[in-house]
């Protein structure tokens, strides 16, 4: 049984997954921090980015009683690293030529333009580049006199390039357990390139074919392998997909999600378009074979009794009561 440990307002994005996969179930913290007990098994835990520091160390106990136990455990939360840190990491290892910096430290970044984003989501809609180091100073001032704050925010400097003019790409690739699995190559109309909206343009567009045959090559050939499982390993990430963009041939990775979005089989295969089809069965096919080959038989029950989980135990059932009378 494969059990994903999720927040409890991110859990849809394991919803097809969890269906698919038939032996999986889901689990948000709020509920996980309520057992007494858990089942072996395998127990893949996601969504760091959006728990506290309390809750990071309440999932760590859970994680370790599991382990203990005889449970498989991926993304131990003891083991991942944030965003912030991770950009550092890859960054001193000379696999990022970016880095990042927290807007509350005074960030003086070495290269523009740079961006700024949350730390603890996912969203990129509304990121603007911002053009020197004046202009970002102005827009922190901005943001201090708006009543934002600035902490939980990393000014991020840009690594991009197009791959033809006015045309962005994203590469995306999979851990699950030791095995990498190259997913799916988007390309956009917009510099933080997701899934293109505008997808009539893209086919209209005179390198679509080119396109279509680079997704195809980065799938079949699993390419840049190498250097995204150094990535994943400095990032302690067992389970999850590295978002990356290629500057000068070489991969700059944005993130590692941990609970990246898995859509319906029947809803995919159905809206792709059909030369990219054959891709992205493969893409998939791979990915649900590496989380079959991590699936562990859900066995003996294990006793959550770490000191520091019983109180939250009690607490969490009682409010849990509340709530519902």
């Amino acid at each position: 049984m494969i059990n994903f440990v999720t927040t409890r307002s991110h859990g849809y994005t394991v919803r097809h997954l969890v269906r698919q996969l038939g032996n999986a179930c889901h689990w948000s913290y709020e509920r996980l921090f309520r057992q007494k007990s858990l089942r072996s098994g395998t127990w893949v835990f996601t969504d760091h980015e959006r728990l506290s520091s309390f809750e990071i160390a309440l999932a760590a106990k859970v994680a370790n009683r599991l382990q203990r136990g005889g449970a498989r455990i991926l993304n131990h939360p003891a083991h991942v690293l944030g965003r912030h840190d991770l950009l550092k990491a890859l960054n001193a290892a000379g696999i990022n030529h970016f880095s990042a910096w927290r807007c509350e430290s005074g960030p003086r970044p070495n290269t523009f333009p740079v961006f700024i984003r949350n730390e603890f989501d996912h969203l990129s809609a509304d990121l603007e580049l911002i053009a020197d180091q004046p202009a970002l100073d102005a827009q922190l001032s901005r943001m201090k006199e708006d009543g934002i704050p600035l902490a939980g925010k990393l000014v991020i400097e840009y690594a991009g390039q197009e791959v033809s003019p006015g045309v962005w790409q994203r590469f995306a690739t999979y851990r699950v357990g030791h095995r990498l699995i190259a997913h799916h190559n988007a390309v956009d109309f917009r510099w933080a390139a997701k899934d293109v909206k505008d997808t009539q343009r893209l086919v209209a567009h005179p390198m679509f074919s080119a396109f279509l045959e680079n997704e195809r090559r980065f799938v079949e050939g699993n390419l840049y392998e190498d250097v995204l499982r150094r990535a994943f390993d400095l990032a302690g990430i067992d389970y999850g997909r590295a978002d990356f963009s290629l500057v000068d041939g070489r991969p700059q990775i944005f993130e590692i999600n941990t609970n990246p979005a898995h859509g319906s089989h029947a809803v995919i295969y159905r809206e792709t378009h059909p030369q990219r089809a054959d891709t992205q069965r493969l893409s998939e096919d791979r990915l649900y074979a590496a989380l079959r080959a991590v699936n562990s038989a859900a066995g003996n029950r294990i006793a959550l009794d770490d000191p520091a989980l019983v109180p939250q135990q009690a607490f969490r059932r009682l409010f849990t009561g509340l709530k519902r009378a």
